[in-house]
């Protein structure tokens, strides 16, 4: 087939027009997502090329042309060439030395055929040129990708066992593209009978999969088909409620919030501080995602969804605005009665976007008024505060210094 070069632009966009112009004619092809996208009608992303060049002279020939290179992968045979701040991956044709379930030696090579049968998915083993013409070396990737179906390249046991990160790559596709196609008896089966490989991969890995999976726009049934097939608790074993993911994505369905991963996540677990930080830890995510995961799991305010407005403030200040969001958003996807539920909801997005108020006083305050530094004006500033958040935040710096008199008489 071949793609429409009206409709797809980018094939033909001047970026990549300047890097075909610094390439030999014939020798570079876009390959992957942007090809598959394409079909599918998906949105295009990133936009990948390879290429019968070896890296070095992929570099040269861009050098000469006045396109900045970057080395990302060279060891693995890919730079990235930016145009206009614009980064384009470009990797050479490559096949197979040897494998071990994490890393490939790999050889560079010019068969186009070569390259296809080492990548994971037929799907993504299609290859474009400039005209548009789609080139299928595999035979199988174009029909799949019509029928959106996922098949690895070749043996399936054999592609999984070269790098066991295919089993996430694989519900990861699942994910965005599959609805609800019928799955490949053959692939999961292989997925399934090597999900002990996943446990050799570095936790790097594992979490980028994972977190490009819950950020599909409905993962649910990819995650069930995990569970059910024992993949699931291999790699998250602290957060394998498929049920409470299903929630959330009906929640956000019905009340038009954008997917987090973190919060579909959370979605998946119990409330449990410790089996957090244990998941936290063994995935080595980020410390702004460790911090939000475990307020979210340690957080004892009690909220309800027809507290009090000055109440209610008080919590959302006690636990942080995020942290009361995801609170209430859990809640919410947990709750049967609709209306409740939306009230939830409407109270999550107040805490996200109040404003939190700041203490009108400073410790400079109040040595203006005869307290002493030390852990005096600590305990004194402390005690003004808790006044401050009992008056629903509303006691001004006027109204806390007379406070201060009667605490503190030598102040007045």
């Amino acid at each position: 087939m071949r793609l429409d070069l009206k409709a797809h632009t980018w094939l033909v966009s001047e970026n990549v027009e300047a890097i075909m112009a610094a390439l030999p004619e014939g020798s570079t092809r876009f390959v992957g997502g942007c090809v598959r996208n394409a079909i599918m009608g998906e949105p295009i992303g990133d936009i990948d090329l390879a290429t019968q060049l070896e890296p070095k002279d992929v570099q040269d020939r861009l050098t000469a042309a006045n396109i900045k290179t970057v080395p990302t992968g060279i060891d693995h045979g890919t730079i990235t060439a930016v145009v206009d701040g614009e980064p384009f991956e470009i990797t050479s044709l490559r096949k197979d030395v040897q494998t071990d379930g994490r890393r490939a030696v790999i050889a560079f090579t010019k068969d186009w055929a070569e390259d296809a049968i080492r990548r994971d998915f037929t799907i993504n083993a299609l290859y474009a040129d400039r005209e548009g013409q789609v080139y299928d070396p595999t035979g199988k990737g174009l029909e799949d990708v019509k029928s959106r179906k996922f098949n690895f390249v070749g043996d399936g046991d054999a592609r999984v066992r070269e790098d066991y990160l295919r089993i996430l790559r694989y519900f990861r596709f699942l994910a965005w593209y599959a609805g609800d196609s019928k799955i490949d008896a053959a692939a999961l089966k292989a997925c399934r009978e090597n999900r002990a490989g996943l446990k050799s991969l570095s936790s790097e890995r594992v979490w980028a999969e994972i977190k490009k999976m819950l950020a599909a726009p409905k993962p649910s049934r990819a995650v069930q088909i995990m569970l059910t097939n024992d993949i699931l608790t291999v790699v998250l074993p602290e957060s394998s409620n498929a049920e409470g993911l299903a929630l959330m994505q009906s929640l956000e369905a019905h009340h038009n919030i954008e997917p987090d991963p973190l919060l579909r996540l959370m979605s998946m677990s119990g409330r449990d501080e410790l089996a957090m930080a244990g998941l936290a830890k063994r995935l080595k995510i980020s410390n702004i995602e460790r911090a939000r995961l475990l307020s979210w799991a340690g957080n004892q305010v009690a909220f309800s969804p027809d507290m009090a407005e000055r109440t209610f403030k008080q919590g959302i200040y006690a636990s942080t605005p995020q942290t009361a969001y995801d609170r209430m958003i859990i809640r919410a996807a947990g709750e049967t009665d609709p209306i409740v539920a939306a009230e939830w909801v409407r109270q999550a997005r107040f805490a996200r976007d109040w404003p939190i108020p700041e203490f009108p006083l400073k410790g400079r305050d109040l040595k203006e008024h005869g307290v002493k530094d030390g852990p005096e004006m600590g305990k004194i500033l402390r005690a003004l505060k808790e006044l401050w958040i009992r008056s629903g935040f509303e006691a001004d710096k006027a109204k806390l210094l007379t406070a201060l008199g009667m605490i503190h008489p030598k102040s007045r």
